[in-house]
């Protein structure tokens, strides 16, 4: 009978020295939301109206800036050449990156197109001052050799984000 009441007791010693190891703590979790970065157009980029060349390929660019520099080879007629412009909201004072398309097509009613690449905006990162900022975006067309008459349009992409 001692020995069954040794043994028991090795039990109980074990069972206690088990849970005695046991421990545990709690810990908090939460997160911190902040405001969505958000971005919208406030003008197209827009190159003007142009006359191109009976002979020689070139282009027209519009900087960043607003600036526009037409190639010898073509004229350009009117001063209504625009940059786009972009305005950004999000947290306060939070920087982002801009990333610009590399090349689109712009076409006409009869589906002729003509390229613009070469994208620059007049910034590559921001800072939300006050959760605002806004930058804008030139581009260069390529005007071909007797380019086809007609309204051409298109779009492109610019996108911000969070760094």
């Amino acid at each position: 009978m001692n020995k069954m009441i040794a043994l028991a007791t090795v039990f109980a010693s074990l069972a206690a020295a088990t849970s005695a190891q046991a421990q545990s703590a709690d810990a908090g979790a939460g997160a911190k939301i902040i405001a969505p970065l958000e971005i919208s157009y406030t003008a197209d980029l827009y190159f003007g109206t142009i006359a191109p060349s009976t002979t020689v390929a070139d282009s027209v660019v519009v900087a960043a800036d607003g600036s526009r520099k037409c190639g010898p080879a073509l004229t350009c007629l009117t001063a209504e050449h625009t940059a786009a412009a972009f305005a950004v909201t999000g947290e306060a004072d939070a920087f982002y990156t801009i990333s610009l398309p590399r090349v689109i097509k712009i076409v006409n009613e009869n589906g002729t197109a003509m390229q613009v690449s070469d994208f620059t905006g007049s910034k590559s990162n921001g800072q939300l001052l006050k959760g605002e900022d806004s930058f804008t975006v030139g581009g260069t067309l390529d005007v071909g050799v007797r380019q086809e008459a007609g309204k051409y349009t298109g779009s492109f992409t610019v996108a911000v984000e969070y760094q």
